[in-house]
C-alpha cells in the first residue's frame, strides 16, 4: 500500500498537522508521499526530497488555492492506494474530493480540530456564517464521500458530533509520538536566545493566534506579580498586527521587560528553549490535540495547560491542567510555578505518565494498522 498525504502548506509555521505528517511518514512502514503548496520549509526534515511534492500557490493564497493541484492529482493518483487529507475549509480538500471521485480512489480525512464548536461558531458571526455556507456548498460532500474520518482524541470526536452529522466510519488515531531519548542542546544557534539559559523563564511556543489565549496569559502574569527575575518567552509565528497588539498589551500591563517575542524558532533553537524552560504554558481556548506539550515533556520541561487542551485528558490527575479562568492561573504563576520541588515532581509525573502513552514506536504501529484498515 502506498499513501499520499495532502496538506495546504509545507511550512513549519503552518502548524502541527505538517509536523505530525512528517513524523509519521518517516516512521511508518507504509510508503507514503506528501503533497502541498510550497515553499518547503521543514526544519530537520527526515524525508527524501522526492517524497515531498510542492506546488506553486495561487490566489487567494489563504484559501490554499493552486491552479496546478487538480492537474497534478489527475496525473499521479494512480500511483497511490489511498489519499489522506489534512484540514478543512480550504481548496485542497475540494480538489482531492473531485479527483478521487473521478478516479474512484479512496480518501480519508483528518479534520485536525476544525470540525468543532469553537472553530465553527467561536470566532464571530461572520466567520460562522461563511463556514456554514461552505459546509453546505462543498465541505459536506468532502466528508460524506470520505472512506474514513480520523480524530486525534475522543473529546474531539464527541464535540465534532455536536456540529455536523457524519455518516461515515470514524475512529480516534493519535498522530504524534514521543521519542524518549532526545539529544541535549546546550547552546542555541541564534545569539538572541543565548542569555535565556541563565534566567528562569516560562515558555509559550506555537502559532500565535487568538485561540492560543496569549492575551489571557499576559494578564495572568501581570496580576500574579511574578518574581522580577523570571521571564515569559512567547515564541512562534503570528500576524504582524496581532503581535503588535500583544506587545502593546504587555506595555500597558507594565510587564514589557519580562516578556520577549523571538518569533518562529525551529530545530535546535526550539529544542534549546524547551530544554531550558522551567515551565511550558498553554492556556488555549481550544486545542484538539496539541503537539507542543508533548515536545516539552520530551525535553524534560513540565507543562501547565488549560483544560481545553484535549491531550491533557491523557495527563496524570495531579498534572497542572488548569480551568480557563484567570484566578487559577494567577495562583499557579504566583506560587507553584516558582516552587522548584513542585517542578521536579511534575517533571517526574509527566514523564512517567505521558511518555509511555505516546511512545513513537507504538504510535507508528497503531498508525499503520489504522491506515491498512481504512484503505483495505
Amino acid at each position: 500500500m502506498r499513501l499520499l498525504h495532502v496538506l495546504h502548506a509545507l511550512r513549519d509555521s503552518a502548524g502541527g498537522p505538517l509536523r505530525a505528517t512528517v513524523q509519521m511518514v518517516g516512521r511508518s512502514a507504509l510508503p507514503a508521499d506528501i503533497l502541498g503548496l510550497g515553499p518547503v520549509e521543514i526544519a530537520g526534515n527526515p524525508l527524501a526530497p522526492a517524497r515531498i511534492h510542492a506546488l506553486t500557490p495561487g490566489r487567494p493564497r489563504a484559501y490554499g488555492y493552486s491552479s496546478d493541484l487538480r492537474a497534478w492529482l489527475r496525473s499521479h493518483l494512480e500511483d497511490y492506494d489511498g489519499i489522506v487529507l489534512w484540514g478543512m475549509w480550504l481548496y485542497p480538500g475540494w480538489a482531492v474530493h473531485c479527483e478521487c471521485i473521478r478516479s474512484r480512489k479512496p480518501y480519508a480525512c483528518f479534520p485536525s480540530g476544525m470540525l468543532e464548536p469553537w472553530p465553527v461558531y467561536g470566532q464571530g458571526a461572520w466567520k460562522a456564517a461563511k463556514k456554514l455556507a461552505y459546509w453546505w456548498w462543498r465541505e459536506r460532500r468532502i466528508f460524506h464521500r470520505a472512506r474514513h474520518v480520523f480524530f486525534y482524541t475522543e473529546r474531539e470526536q464527541r464535540r465534532a458530533a455536536t456540529v455536523f452529522e457524519l455518516n461515515v466510519p470514524q475512529s480516534v488515531l493519535v498522530p504524534f509520538g514521543i521519542d524518549p531519548s532526545p539529544a541535549p542542546v546546550d547552546a542555541p544557534g541564534r545569539s538572541d536566545l543565548v542569555g535565556l539559559k541563565a534566567l528562569p523563564y516560562s515558555l509559550f511556543l506555537g502559532r500565535i493566534h487568538p485561540k492560543k489565549n496569549v492575551e489571557f496569559l499576559l494578564r495572568a502574569w501581570a496580576q500574579a506579580r511574578v518574581r522580577p527575575d523570571w521571564r515569559l518567552v512567547v515564541a512562534g509565528p503570528g500576524e504582524p498586527d496581532y503581535l503588535r497588539q500583544l506587545q502593546q498589551l504587555a506595555a500597558r500591563l507594565g510587564i514589557s521587560e519580562a516578556v520577549s517575542f523571538p518569533g518562529l524558532v525551529t530545530g535546535a533553537d526550539k529544542a534549546f528553549l524547551y530544554q531550558h524552560a522551567r515551565w511550558f504554558l498553554l492556556p488555549s481556548q481550544q486545542e484538539n490535540f496539541a503537539i507542543a506539550p508533548l515536545e516539552a515533556v520530551e525535553r524534560g520541561c513540565p507543562v501547565a495547560v488549560s483544560d481545553q487542551v484535549y491531550v491533557a485528558d491523557s495527563f496524570h490527575p495531579a498534572s497542572e491542567v488548569l480551568p480557563l479562568k484567570l484566578q487559577p492561573w494567577v495562583e499557579f504563576l504566583a506560587g507553584r510555578m516558582c516552587n522548584q520541588a513542585w517542578r521536579r515532581t511534575v517533571v517526574d509525573l509527566d514523564r512517567r505518565h505521558i511518555v509511555p502513552r505516546f511512545d513513537i514506536a507504538s504510535v507508528a504501529r497503531a498508525w499503520d494498522q489504522a491506515m491498512l484498515a481504512a484503505f483495505s
